[in-house]
């Protein structure tokens, strides 16, 4: 990951507002849910979550509104019992990123971090609540207004979904071939299988009639 003001603004909110007894760590949470906007239509500075999920769900929906993919960033712990106390959530476009040495040798990704500096900062006060103690709303790339998230990525990464289309359309082919080469496999065990009954049933027919001629010789002998 590339440098970016998140980081500066994100140690500037919790040394002003946190609990001084902070640790940084990065997380991300598990499923973000969706929520209505009734309240707001967008973050703003003191409002309040009765959790850091809530706060995430919110910007998330905010975030599929507006046009943008949201990205978990910096969490604070607490020293004292480890707990989450800050949290910041910030734009995918946010920072830069970091040249890859492997790029020499593969084919290059899309660039989808331009420095955006669109983010919110959330902190659990005394109350249990967390509130919102940054917004920045401004984004410096173009936005996607009602698009749904796998929409916004397709955008940011027109190469890669052809790639995967292409192949989505290639491996229908060779499953459709697959199909075809068992079946016919299937049918080339069942002859296997009828010829090996048929070779079965005349091997017998033929030991019974030795034995038939085997004990007629013994009775004529007698």
């Amino acid at each position: 990951m590339g440098g970016s003001s998140v980081e500066v603004a994100f140690h500037q909110d919790q040394d002003n507002k946190m609990d001084p007894d902070s640790v940084e760590l990065d997380a991300i949470p598990e499923g973000v849910p969706t929520v209505s906007l009734a309240l707001s239509d967008e973050p703003y500075v003191g409002q309040e979550f009765e959790s850091e999920a809530a706060a995430h769900a919110f910007y998330n929906t905010y975030a599929t509104r507006v046009g943008f993919i949201i990205r978990v960033s910096k969490l604070s712990r607490s020293r004292r019992d480890g707990s989450a106390i800050g949290r910041a959530l910030v734009c995918n476009k946010e920072g830069y990123r970091m040249p890859d040495k492997r790029e020499k040798i593969v084919r290059q990704r899309a660039e989808t971090r331009v420095g955006c500096r669109a983010m919110i900062l959330v902190r659990k006060v005394s109350s249990g609540k967390w509130v919102v103690t940054k917004f920045v709303k401004e984004h410096t790339h173009p936005l996607t207004p009602g698009k749904g998230r796998k929409d916004c990525i397709y955008d940011q990464y027109p190469n890669e979904h052809d790639k995967i289309r292409e192949l989505s359309q290639q491996l229908a082919i060779e499953k459709k071939r697959a199909a075809t080469y068992k079946r016919h496999l299937e049918l080339i065990f069942e002859q296997i299988e009828e010829h090996n009954e048929s070779l079965s049933k005349k091997i017998q027919h033929i030991v019974d009639s030795v034995k038939e001629i085997e004990d007629k010789e013994q009775k004529s002998c007698i």
